[in-house]
């Protein structure tokens, strides 16, 4: 299994520690490109991993055998690619197109520093106390559940945990996960570099091509550029700052298992300032089903002033508010900014003209 992490001026909530020993806010920086590199043990198999990232929308994580630290013209074992429109898989070598992808943050990389607040008023995570100096930068532990992957789950205080220690950057600088009583995986990092623009060439491997890549398999996602798209919800307005980051896009889930049906369709917009981003998303699911399951995570209710009653919650890659208005019919928006940023936003959406309240 590969686990990925990761973390303009723009202020995040970070890791400083107070008097009292809790941690208190900060203001820093997200870079807005990086790479961090990784030694990494897994059960008893050593490997590395190099992540790269290009926010908002596109980076990798990929995975290297090689005796000591992979550098320029090493070849990836396996990892992801992900750009602004697409998902590839690598494998020994190999790049496939995987799925069509939303706008949104690349596989891997997390914005959990953004998040701290949300992640510890809701008992996702905890700060443990420990500061550490990893790579030649400060960073500080804070205890999860399990490796975060998408929705953060609740801590449960029993002897399986996951400690990151997290830099003011919001990287993952260490990684320990114990679990059934055991440590499985660790990760250090050996390397780190940080931009607030493009990064230069530097001595890490650089990602394959994705020309030419293996095509995807019948039924997978497809996202295709809709300057006029027909939705049930109004064109969402741009939020303060931000910037759209191209057309909407129209999104495709197919089912695997009959590639001519559909599961789920959707409309995107997206928005974009430096490193971070804010996409909204209208949909309806085949027999009324959500893109979200209810017990993912701990979720807190919300009401919009255009949409109703919404849920709020927090995953590793940024926050996200729910809103099932029935029918089959939902509205999903997500942002690598705090919950109170992005509910604040959702109050701003609205049904389009002649849609009913009823969805």
């Amino acid at each position: 299994m590969l686990v990925m992490a990761g973390a303009a001026a723009l202020g995040i909530t970070a890791l400083s520690c107070s008097a009292s020993g809790h941690s208190a806010p900060v203001r820093t920086t997200l870079p807005t490109s990086y790479v961090v590199v990784y030694r990494v043990a897994q059960n008893d198999v050593h490997d590395w991993e190099v992540l790269s990232m290009r926010r908002p929308f596109a980076g990798s994580g990929l995975v290297y055998d090689t005796a000591a630290a992979p550098g320029r013209g090493d070849r990836a074992v396996s990892g992801s690619i992900s750009t602004g429109e697409a998902l590839y898989t690598v494998e020994t070598g190999t790049v496939r197109l995987v799925s069509g992808r939303q706008p949104g943050p690349a596989s891997g990389d997390q914005y959990l520093a953004v998040e701290l607040d949300d992640l510890m008023a809701r008992k996702l995570a905890a700060d443990t106390g420990q500061d550490r100096t990893v790579a030649g930068r400060a960073c500080r532990v804070y205890r999860f559940a399990e490796p975060p992957s998408g929705p953060v789950l609740a801590l449960t205080g029993g002897a399986d945990h996951d400690d990151l220690c997290l830099d003011q950057a919001g990287l993952v600088l260490s990684e320990r996960w114990t679990y059934h009583g055991s440590v499985v995986l660790e990760r250090t990092a050996t390397a780190v570099r940080t931009s607030n623009g493009d990064l230069p060439a530097g001595p890490d491997p650089e990602p394959p091509s994705t020309a030419g890549a293996a095509p995807m398999a019948p039924g997978a996602a497809t996202v295709s550029p809709d300057p006029r798209p027909q939705s049930f919800l109004a064109p969402p307005p741009a939020p303060r700052r931000y910037q759209p980051s191209g057309p909407a896009v129209d999104f495709r889930l197919g089912d695997p298992q009959n590639p001519s049906s559909t599961v789920a369709t959707s409309v995107v917009w997206a928005f974009a300032e430096g490193p971070r981003s804010i996409t909204v998303e209208a949909g309806t699911g085949r027999g009324g089903e959500l893109p979200w399951r209810t017990d993912d995570t701990v979720t807190k209710p919300a009401a919009l002033r255009g949409l109703g009653p919404a849920t709020s919650a927090v995953r590793s890659d940024g926050a996200e508010v729910r809103v099932d208005l029935g029918g089959g019919r939902w509205v999903r928006v997500r942002g690598t900014v705090p919950v109170s940023e992005l509910v604040a936003y959702a109050q701003r959406l609205t049904r389009a003209a002649g849609a009913s309240a009823g969805g």
